[in-house]
């Protein structure tokens, strides 16, 4: 038989300032394969971290106002609260290539329910 061990799970807010990163890494297997319709999503599974439930939102040809050829990100906050986060979005290149990295500069407040998100980097990078 087997065993797998499984990453920690974090329930609830840890107590004290938020100081450190968090890192939730995301799979979206067969990216090249997705639709580039434009503002058609894909949504990660619902995940938690610091005490609230996010999801993340891909949009691979872009949403209804992004430049052509752009992939859109957005973070959604699935919680009935709201939070400030600082948060940064880093796509691996599979194959060891040059990776792309993009973020908020500054802490951004998330309403209940909330998304924030932009055009993140060209299709063709990724």
């Amino acid at each position: 038989m087997m065993s797998t061990r499984l990453e920690p799970t974090q329930i609830g807010a840890p107590t004290g300032r938020l100081s450190d990163w968090a890192i939730a890494p995301m799979h979206f297997n067969g990216f090249a394969g997705l639709p580039t319709t434009k503002d058609l999503a894909v949504h990660s599974p619902e995940f938690s971290c610091f005490g609230h439930q996010w999801r993340l939102q891909i949009f691979p040809g872009g949403e209804e106002g992004s430049e052509d050829g752009y992939v859109a990100m957005y973070l959604q906050n699935r919680t009935e609260e709201a939070i400030e986060v600082k948060s940064n979005f880093i796509v691996k290149h599979p194959n060891g290539g040059e990776d792309v990295s993009d973020g908020w500069v500054n802490i951004v407040k998330f309403s209940p329910k909330g998304a924030l998100g932009y055009d993140f980097a060209r299709r063709s990078k990724l």
